[in-house]
């Protein structure tokens, strides 16, 4: 062999394992844990006793965010408000194949079994007649879609104990992600028992999330027919919309008229099978207090009429800004209420009067919390799935815009699996990710990081950003580091990642990271040293309760906004101790004097 062909064959040798890491390291979706863990539901596959037994009609659209427990007992299966596309009511169930601590059921890449179970409760059907099971399926949604030889099935359970095949449906290439598909099916003689139960089954590749099915609206009753599909019922079917797009929240002194863009917006979907005239009512309320802030409307009728099985946006009126920004003058979370005055109610079971148990205005109203504090959020708080690379050295980064300059007080990050606590990451920001990070500092993870939990890092030097600038972290694991993602929206152009030393924009992964920038009006305040041996202040971070051990007077502690916060302090007898059991966490300056001289410490609150 000529050096020419050797020096190729190794420069394709080298490309080759280039690909083939690049192809490795990646940006991508990954499963989150779900707590808390439930038990295996197989052990619950057995005839009830009368007193645990549901009576009709039986029905759950999954509204409260949760699998109700009274009605069902589920294994590995998530309730979203934000999975389904074009849902038929606000919120569905998502099987997939992750277990309830959000870990495959199979750690073998290919296996394929039984995954997610959602089983019903017993149900008496002994004086049931022409009973018909309905319900609506979606493969995928804003999941992954299902691999040929996944499927879900239904099964019912029959009075000697034996599960039957009721109905099943195969991940087929040509099913659409986004469209719903409405099944009813008849709920035969010999089913009709005192402790009828059905179960839904995900089966498939168990490997992981990779192949998910969506379920919604399930309606379980007698005296139906197979036409039976248009319930007097009229729903919303998303969680309110953020006012601030593409941002969830803003700083609440961030609060101007160009900072709102565009009003609350909405859908309803009315499921039955003729018009109906209906109303709407958007509020704006202090989530502590109840005070009122703002009501763009109420009772305001929908022009036109809604017609049958018409599904259609709807959006507020415009908010009033003056109002807004002269009642959020302080830190706040403000409660996004939208409901319909639809003329839904109980459910008719069969005709000689009304059920109840269950109500069909319960998918009336949506709600959501906007926090208005310090930070800039494109995510709502609810993490649906989680992202992250798999590269040690690799950087994550999400960028941000501001109307005025501010100074970077913190970043928070929700740092999903509790596997990772105590790992260290660099946190870094930039004006621009081309160029040498503003900041950079090695941290931990803290111990309490998990789901539904930010782990808050304060900068410890005053950092100045304006106009356009990244916030991030470099890993130190080749495992993923799971950040969680909000599927409420799309805000996923704005992720950038480097795994292979050049910056790339994220076009794979939809949602939003949860990463926030928490911002200042004023420079990080300076420490003052502290005298080595007669003045320690500890524990620092601290979760409840702060030592001042040593003689000082006239302590005062203040927010990272330089506001005077009442902290409960009590004689201790060293010193002091400050309780910051019901604070907010975040960063705080001490401010204290000894011997004459004001002295000052930074802490932060976990």
């Amino acid at each position: 062999m000529n050096k020419f062909k050797g020096s190729v064959l190794i420069w394709v040798m080298l490309f080759g394992l280039f690909l083939s890491f690049n192809s490795q390291a990646q940006f991508r979706q990954l499963p989150i844990p779900s707590q808390p863990v439930q038990e295996d539901v197989e052990s619950t596959y057995h005839l009830k006793t009368a007193e645990e037994v549901l009576q009709l009609p039986f029905w759950d659209d999954f509204s409260s965010g949760e699998c109700a427990e009274l009605l069902w007992e589920a294994k590995g299966v998530n309730a979203s408000f934000t999975t389904g596309i074009s849902a038929p009511s606000l919120g569905v169930v998502v099987f997939d194949g992750v277990d309830e601590s959000g870990q495959p059921y199979s750690s073998t890449r290919l296996e394929e079994g039984e995954g997610d179970q959602l089983l019903s409760k017993p149900i008496d059907l002994t004086a049931a007649s022409d009973t018909y099971l309905s319900f609506y399926w979606q493969a995928g949604g804003k999941a992954e879609r299902p691999d040929d030889s996944d499927a879900l099935e239904l099964y019912f359970l029959d009075s000697e104990g034996n599960w039957e095949l009721a109905w099943s449906q195969s991940g087929e290439d040509d099913l659409s992600t986004d469209d719903f598909v409405h099944e009813i099916l008849p709920v035969e003689d010999k089913f009709l028992h005192e402790a009828f139960q059905f179960k839904f089954q995900q089966s498939g590749r168990i490997s992981g999330p990779f192949d998910s099915w969506i379920l919604d609206y399930i309606y379980l009753n007698k005296d139906r027919s197979i036409i039976d599909r248009f319930p007097e019922d009229r729903a919303i079917t998303q969680i309110p919309g953020s006012p601030f797009a593409p941002y969830f929240a803003i700083p609440y002194f961030e609060i101007t008229e160009e900072k709102i863009t565009g009003p609350i917006s909405n859908e309803f979907n009315n499921l039955a099978n003729r018009f109906r005239a209906m109303e709407y009512t958007v509020s704006l309320r202090n989530s502590a207090t109840g005070e009122l802030l703002d009501e763009p409307n109420t009772n305001t009728p929908f022009n036109p009429v809604p017609q049958a099985l018409e599904r259609r946006a709807f959006s507020s009126s415009n908010l009033d800004v003056k109002e807004l920004v002269e009642a959020i003058d302080e830190p706040m979370d403000v409660e996004v209420s939208m409901y319909l005055i639809a003329g839904d109610t109980l459910i008719e079971t069969d005709g000689s009067g009304q059920s109840s148990n269950v109500d069909f205005r319960m998918n009336d109203t949506s709600k959501i919390v906007i926090p208005f504090r310090d930070f800039y959020a494109y995510d709502n708080g609810m993490a649906d799935y989680a992202a992250g690379i798999n590269q040690r050295g690799g950087i994550l980064a999400l960028s941000f815009e501001l109307t005025n300059p501010s100074y970077l007080a913190g970043v928070s990050i929700q740092f999903v699996d509790p596997a990772q606590r105590n790992n260290a990451i660099e946190l870094m920001v930039w004006d621009t990710i081309s160029r040498e990070p503003l900041y950079q500092k090695e941290v931990l993870i803290p111990a309490d990081a998990g789901l539904g939990t930010y782990s808050y890092f304060a900068l410890d030097s005053n950092v100045l950003v304006e106009d356009h600038f990244f916030v991030g972290f470099t890993q130190y694991s080749n495992d993923y580091l799971p950040v969680g993602l909000d599927k409420s929206g799309d805000s996923g152009d704005r992720i950038f990642y480097n795994v292979v030393g050049a910056w790339q924009q994220n076009e794979l992964v939809r949602g939003n990271l949860m990463m926030r920038a928490h911002l200042s009006l004023d420079p990080v305040v300076e420490e003052t040293e502290l005298p080595d041996e007669d003045l320690v202040i500890y524990p620092n971070p601290v979760t409840e309760r702060l030592y001042v051990v040593g003689e000082v007077t006239d302590i005062k502690v203040f927010d990272f906004q330089g506001r005077l916060i009442n902290i409960p302090q009590e004689e201790d007898k060293a010193g002091k101790m400050l309780n910051f059991t019901e604070s907010q966490k975040g960063m705080y300056l001490i401010k204290m004097v000894k011997n004459g001289q004001t002295l000052t410490q930074r802490i932060i609150v976990q």
